[in-house]
């Protein structure tokens, strides 16, 4: 009894210590590092076929939450309203080719996006809604971190920065007479510059080739802001920005023949990669 104590206690500490190492090797390994088994990563600069450069496109719809504090103690009431509109974004990816555990790629892109909202008003039996739409053109840089959860799945997460100027719509529907609160208008300028944070699942669909899944949000505003108030302002209301995107992202092949690895990881000969 008391040897098979002993080897089962072995045996359990063996394989404790195996799962240990095995975690403790996980979790030094980059996504984007130089690992023997390449399979498993999102990608290397040896084994991969392809450069640590490419392009992306995005596509998405935006939405406005509502939000409004101004009727607070007031004889009549304001509900704010988002509408949906959408998003278009072409760019580069940018990769790092050193070991990193923080920072794994940056990318860029310029693209279109709109934006619609209302505003209702009610005091008594006066009741009147006005409503907003605009278009904006978009500059958007960020810096990304990549968790990996498995072999072809990560957590994508990014802090970045977006510099958008409204090329139509945006009108003061009050002035026009098409909404009659006698509330006076606050509406958002046509430049603004924000700080946000962006959240992706991304899917390897193959060496090179990515779709990403992502919603983004405004944290602050750095260009005409008001306190810093990522929300945008119009009429009497403030509406926070929220974009839901899909990130086809493929990146560039090299150039001459690759090398060529097993499953295991080892690289074949050179015979074999002329096949």
């Amino acid at each position: 009894m008391i040897v098979l104590l002993f080897g089962a206690g072995q045996g359990f500490t063996q394989i404790g210590s195996d799962f240990e190492k095995r975690n403790t090797r996980k979790k030094n390994d980059s996504p984007f590092s130089e690992s023997k088994n390449w399979g498993w990563l999102i990608w290397s600069e040896n084994a991969s076929h392809y450069r640590p450069i490419g392009w992306h496109v995005d596509l998405g719809v935006t939405y406005m939450a509502g939000n409004n504090s101004n009727d607070e103690e007031q004889d009549y009431d304001l509900t704010t309203t988002g509408l949906p509109g959408y998003y278009l974004e072409g760019g580069m990816e940018h990769l790092f080719r050193k070991k990193n555990k923080i920072v794994h790629y940056f990318d860029w892109g310029l693209g279109v996006k709109h934006f619609g909202g209302q505003e209702k008003y009610e005091l008594g039996d006066v009741k009147d809604r006005g409503s907003l739409n605009f278009g904006s053109a978009f500059l958007r840089a960020g810096i990304h971190n990549v968790w990996q959860i498995s072999k072809y799945n990560f957590i994508d997460q990014s802090i970045g920065f977006n510099v958008d100027y409204r090329i139509y719509g945006g009108k003061d529907k009050q002035a026009e007479g098409k909404y009659l609160s006698p509330l006076a208008s606050t509406n958002q300028d046509k430049l603004v510059g924000q700080l946000h944070y962006t959240l992706g699942f991304g899917i390897k669909m193959q060496d090179g080739l990515f779709i990403v899944p992502t919603v983004q949000a405004p944290v602050l505003t750095f260009l005409n802001f008001t306190n810093f108030n990522p929300s945008h302002y119009w009429f009497n209301s403030r509406y926070q920005p929220v974009i839901f995107t899909i990130k086809l992202a493929w990146l560039w092949p090299k150039s001459g023949c690759p090398k060529v690895f097993d499953a295991d990881g080892e690289r074949q000969s050179e015979q074999f990669q002329m096949q």
